[in-house]
């Protein structure tokens, strides 16, 4: 193979593998937020979360960032995640929601992928109880403009 063809394989690689990167979901995202419900506020996995979004503690059951995420503790342990689209106090979240929702979603395609909600609102609220967790989701103009990932 020529060079000149051995540079364009791998630059072709390095072009897959960023857009590759560029949609995997991280530790710290996506369905992956689940999974730091229930932990204490003290756990190495909270820690890096805290870490990871720049979570700075408005009081020891409150935590806030500006890109887009609030922590909400009970008890001394992680209750609820809140995402935001575009928040004046909260920044905007860039990362992935959990279970393939996308900000800007309509409802219906949100209940396509969740299901029947178990509560809804005319005003554009939904929750949605999932196996291991409540995900509520509010709408701004027909549009996905928050999510919260709740323990049971």
């Amino acid at each position: 193979m020529s060079t000149k063809n051995t540079f364009r394989v791998v630059a072709v690689i390095a072009a897959l593998f960023i857009v590759a990167s560029s949609f995997a979901q991280s530790n710290y995202d996506g369905d992956n937020f689940i999974s730091f419900l229930g932990k204490g506020a003290e756990s190495p996995e909270l820690k890096d979360l805290k870490t990871t979004y720049k979570l700075e503690m408005a009081n020891e059951t409150h935590y806030l960032s500006k890109d887009g995420v609030e922590l909400l503790l009970k008890g001394g342990s992680l209750n609820e995640i809140n995402l935001y689209k575009n928040s004046n106090i909260y920044g905007s979240f860039k990362g992935n929601l959990p279970k393939g929702l996308t900000f800007g979603m309509a409802s219906g395609s949100v209940k396509a992928k969740l299901g029947k909600p178990t509560v809804a609102y005319n005003s554009g609220y939904c929750e949605f109880d999932l196996p291991n967790c409540t995900i509520s989701c509010w709408f701004e103009g027909g549009a996905l403009a928050q999510v919260a990932i709740s323990s049971k």
